[in-house]
Parts: C-alpha cells; structure tokens; sequence
C-alpha cells in the first residue's frame, strides 16, 4: 500500500510537471505572462494589454515609409518630382555666413564642400517679409553653374529649408522683431524697427547711448543703408 501511494505521488508529479510545461510553451517562454497566469503570445493580446515596450513593428512595415508617417513621406515624394523639373541638382548644405547689409551670403555644400553665393532674392521659402539665413543652419538649394562675377562663386538658387521647409531667420533680426513686440509672420516691416549692429551693447557706456541709441527715421538711414531704401530711390 506504501509502495502504491507513492507511486502515485510520482505520476502525479510528473502531469503537474508536464502541464506547465505546456503552459510555459503556449507563453512563448515568457517568465512575467506565466507568472502572472495569462498568454501574451499573440500580438493581438500584448496590444490589449498595454504592452506596447514589447510591441515592435515588423521590419517591412518600419521600412516602408523610410522611418516616418506616410504624410510626411508623401510629401518628400512631391518635393522630389517638384525639384526633377528642373535642370540644376538639388543638394543640401549650410549657412557659412549671411551679411544682412549686402544682403548675400555664403552657403557651403554638405557633400563637396564647395561654397555657392547666396542672394536675398533667392531665399525661397521664409516667414518674414524681411528675408535672411541664420549661420550653420542646414538648407536646401539648386547648385547651379552661374558664376557671380564679383565674388567668383557659383550662384545657388531657390534656397529653402530641408525638404522644401522654411529657413531659420538671423539671430539679428529676430532680436529686433522681438524689441518691437515680435510680429506675427508676414507682417513684419524693417523699416519700422531700430537696427543696432556692431558694438551697440558698449553704446551706453562710451559713446553716450542716449543720444546714439534714439531712433532714426528711414529716409535718413536709407542715405547709408541699402535696406531703408524705398523702390522710388532705387
């Protein structure tokens, strides 16, 4: 009688045995879903639960649309046939310096390296009526072959943002924009705000600010600034 009981604590050992192994085995071999009791096998059963950190997507479907929305990817596409109708490459690169005066800059090449001049009238895409470049900003431009005759610099055209987005402003103007209660976008005027350049921080100090720093009208500084000019004088 001894010898059978025990026998039978033995078998029953073993079904006990056998059906978690069975349970571990319809988990997928996860210690927390049979700990906890339930099968978070199925990707359908993990989504209802909440248990997106273990979700990941198939690598087809990350792919697809190179690691973005389909909006976004939508639009990269009708940016790509925009820039195919033209004749000159598309190329990216930054902002090596923008002198707001003159109103040109130069642009260098992210690939190449090689450094394209960059007018005013040729950034594309901006927020302010008053159009410059930030230094080291990343942009987008058709490298063309036209070769500015002062500078000795192929000239890049249609300048914008990557991706056809909108380029930064210069840390200049936004300055003056937001000493004049930072406008909304294009509806600023330049003529309308007070252009501080150089040392002007040391104005107050050694070259008696008050009477320096006041502002002055546009007709006046349209004698010495190119920017103040109205089309009349041009």
């Amino acid at each position: 009688m001894a010898h059978e009981a025990q026998s039978r604590r033995t078998l029953g050992s073993l079904l006990v045995l056998l059906t978690g192994s069975l349970i571990w085995a319809s988990c997928g071999g996860n210690g927390d879903a049979f700990a906890g009791g339930l099968s978070l096998g199925s990707r359908e059963v993990q989504v209802a639960l909440g248990a997106h950190h273990r979700v990941k997507a198939p690598v087809e479907k990350r792919l697809r649309f190179e690691g973005t929305t389909k909006r976004l990817y939508l639009h990269r596409l009708r940016h790509r046939r925009w820039c195919a109708q033209f004749p000159y490459p598309r190329r990216f690169g930054f902002v090596w310096n923008w002198n707001d005066r003159a109103g040109e800059g130069i642009i260098k090449e992210a690939e190449t390296k090689q450094k394209y001049l960059v007018i005013r009238d040729e950034i594309g895409a901006c927020q302010y009526n008053h159009k410059t470049l930030a230094c080291a900003e990343m942009v987008e431009f058709f490298a063309t072959d036209e070769v500015d005759e002062v500078a000795g610099l192929p000239l890049a055209k249609n300048v914008t943002g990557p991706m056809g987005g909108y380029t930064k402003t210069s840390n200049e103007y936004l300055n003056m924009m937001r000493r004049a209660g930072m406008p909304k976008h294009w509806q600023d005027d330049f003529k309308q705000y007070h252009h501080q350049e150089g040392e002007w921080w040391l104005w107050g100090r050694w070259r008696n600010g008050l009477k320096h720093n006041t502002f002055k009208p546009p007709e006046m500084l349209a004698k010495t600034d190119p920017r103040y000019k109205t089309d009349e004088d041009e």
